[in-house]
């Protein structure tokens, strides 16, 4: 899926390197509070896939949820979760601090594959 080249169909609209993260690549932490969900019946709490309950404002939200609670190793359901909306932000803050790393996967492809 993630060769580069003519052969290559998909088209991602995700970050060089959370797809490195999908690949097995990076190890990044859940932090689900980096992409927030609103919708009709306020902020969802912890993310969109575990909803949990809402909060009415993002303030609230932010000050009332127990984060520590969730993520891989902390909460059952987060067991096998590599969902963007948990680990989207981590991969862009990475990308940020390290643009370089981030740089060298862009080129290279992910799980290193080259052009063909």
């Amino acid at each position: 899926i993630f060769q580069l080249g003519e052969n290559s169909h998909w088209n991602f609209n995700h970050s060089s390197l959370f797809l490195d993260f999908l690949a097995g690549n990076q190890d990044y932490k859940c932090v689900p509070w980096g992409i927030p969900t609103r919708n009709i019946f306020g902020w969802q709490k912890p993310c969109y896939l575990l909803n949990d309950e809402y909060e009415p404002t993002f303030e609230k939200l932010m000050n009332n949820t127990d984060w520590s609670r969730y993520g891989v190793g902390k909460d059952p359901r987060c067991t096998n979760c590599m969902l963007h909306c948990g680990f989207e932000a981590t991969a862009v803050l990475d990308t940020v601090k390290h643009p370089f790393k981030a740089l060298k996967v862009s080129l290279r492809g992910v799980n290193g594959r080259k052009d063909q």
